[in-house]
């Protein structure tokens, strides 16, 4: 990955904090909650979720009448948007594990289906058990060549670990091959093939065996079905007012079934998160960096531009945060000469962290930055292979344009600012000069941790299957090591002197 995330503390003004929570907590959070809910109610809920996703702009399209509900105005314009972008972030993930998990299910249900005895597959098949057992050696015969059988049987204990990824190839391609005949006795061959492992066998059917297996499988359709069943994404009840109506519905009333009941019993007992969703800014000009008269790198943010922030970071980070400043500095005082797609900093998210204590929650809370750059754009060669890749991107957008014929006010505004980011593009910053790593995909690196040892490292080569290197933690640590040997020492005297406690208390 080019791109990493990294945090810093923002210091402000009590107001500061009060305006911002008031914001986030009070009218961003309850909006993101409704938007989350209305999604769910949609009458076209139940297709996305076949298909596995929202469509394009339609959280966007929900969120536009509740700009003018009276619950969620007074916000700035990149707030809402942060809304619908943290939606669309939670639909997406939620429902691809759904889709996962629904393949699972189909996958599971038609192993069950599959999973008979050899007295039920030949009163399915209506053959003896012979031809079950003579088109199962067919079948076997015909996707595993004797050669290649008589091959592995040379090499033995040896070829262990390949003969088991053969074997999940094998059974794949059984599967698919049950899946797509209709003949009966094919299907009750490959069915007793899989569920002996792929082979052939002499042995009597172990009948008890056989029933936990199928009990087994039966477990495991009903836990995936529980997963697809289980609640939506839902927001945050920073007042706990769900909590509350949850509370007083199950001292009420009783539950019609165990379901319900279940239900109750984890809204209950679920944690509430007591912070605001974070706000996100996904394009990097809506942070503008700047230094107080102490010389200390500040922040500000569109919409909010009145509210000014100090960055408190570690010196590891602090030249990232320079570089930030930096960049809009040369951007500034070139006249727009250059594109703010090339900038280090990608985008930001504004986020409270959780603090202990009594008092106002923006006195508790603590306010957190983090920064996602993209690390190929520290250096002027990385800059150049990122231009590169977006001035083909363009190109490609204003072809596709032009070819549409003939072209609107609107897009022709649209072909006009991409030439316009074509030209800044290519008058790069100035930055630091180091080559590109390009990587061996054949060089694995083998990381070991343990107590006696903590850390040891091996570096492979996998086409001669030979070990370059191996370090052991004193050839990792260098001089340092003596630092690790301190702090063993520290922790043990602890443990003795824990252990002594605990002895002379008894």
């Amino acid at each position: 990955m080019s791109q990493i995330t990294m945090q810093c503390h923002l210091i402000a003004s009590v107001e500061t904090r009060k305006k911002l929570w008031k914001l986030m907590a009070e009218i961003n959070t309850p909006l993101i909650n409704e938007l989350l809910k209305l999604v769910h109610q949609h009458p076209d809920f139940e297709t996305w979720r076949h298909k596995g996703k929202v469509p394009t702009g339609t959280i966007k399209q929900l969120c536009e009448p509740l700009k003018s509900d009276s619950r969620f105005v007074g916000q700035p314009a990149r707030f809402y948007t942060s809304a619908v972008a943290t939606v669309s972030y939670a639909y997406k993930s939620w429902l691809k594990i759904q889709k996962r998990l629904q393949l699972q299910l189909e996958g599971k249900t038609r192993w069950l289906e599959m999973l008979k005895s050899d007295a039920e597959l030949i009163e399915e098949s209506g053959e003896t058990f012979l031809s079950i057992h003579s088109k199962a050696r067919e079948i076997l015969a015909q996707l595993t060549p004797e050669s290649t059988n008589i091959e592995k049987r040379k090499k033995g204990k040896k070829n262990k670990n390949f003969n088991l990824a053969d074997n999940k190839s094998l059974s794949k391609t059984l599967f698919d091959a049950y899946k797509h005949t209709e003949d009966t006795l094919t299907r009750c061959a490959i069915s007793y093939l899989l569920k002996n492992g792929c082979k052939l066998t002499d042995e009597e059917e172990d009948a008890e065996k056989l029933i936990k297996r199928r009990r087994k499988s039966e477990i495991q359709i009903e836990r995936i079905k529980e997963q697809l069943e289980a609640r939506v994404p839902k927001g945050r009840d920073l007042t706990d007012e769900e909590w509350l109506k949850t509370l007083i519905l199950s001292t009420s009333q009783v539950p019609k079934n165990e379901a319900e009941a279940k239900s109750w019993q984890n809204a209950l007992l679920r944690k509430s998160c007591s912070l605001p969703f974070p706000v996100t800014y996904e394009t990097s000009e809506d942070l503008i960096w700047f230094k107080n008269k102490k010389g200390r790198i500040c922040v500000t943010f569109n919409a909010i531009r009145e509210h000014t922030f100090e960055i408190y970071c570690d010196n590891r980070q602090l030249h990232w945060f320079k570089r930030f400043l930096s960049d809009q500095e040369i951007k500034k005082n070139n006249k727009n000469q250059h594109s703010s797609s090339l900038f280090t900093l990608r985008s930001g998210r504004i986020s409270w962290q959780e603090g202990q204590g009594k008092g106002e929650p923006w006195n508790i809370h603590h306010l957190t930055l983090y920064c996602t750059v993209d690390t190929r754009l520290w250096t002027a060669e990385g800059t150049k292979l990122v231009a590169e890749e977006k001035a083909k991107e363009i190109t490609k957008i204003i072809t596709k344009t032009k070819e549409k014929g003939q072209l609107t006010d609107k897009q022709q505004a649209h072909i006009k600012r991409k030439n316009s980011t074509l030209a800044k593009i290519n008058n790069p910053y100035p930055r630091p000069n180091k080559s590109l790593y390009y990587g061996l995909s054949h060089i694995l690196v083998g990381v070991s941790f343990g107590l006696e040892k903590p850390a040891t490292v091996a570096i492979l080569d996998a086409n001669t299957q030979k070990v370059l290197t191996y370090k052991s933690i004193k050839q990792l640590l260098g001089n340092n090591y003596k630092l690790l040997r301190s702090h063993k020492n520290i922790l043990l005297v602890a443990s003795y002197s824990q252990n002594w406690k605990v002895c002379a208390n008894k």
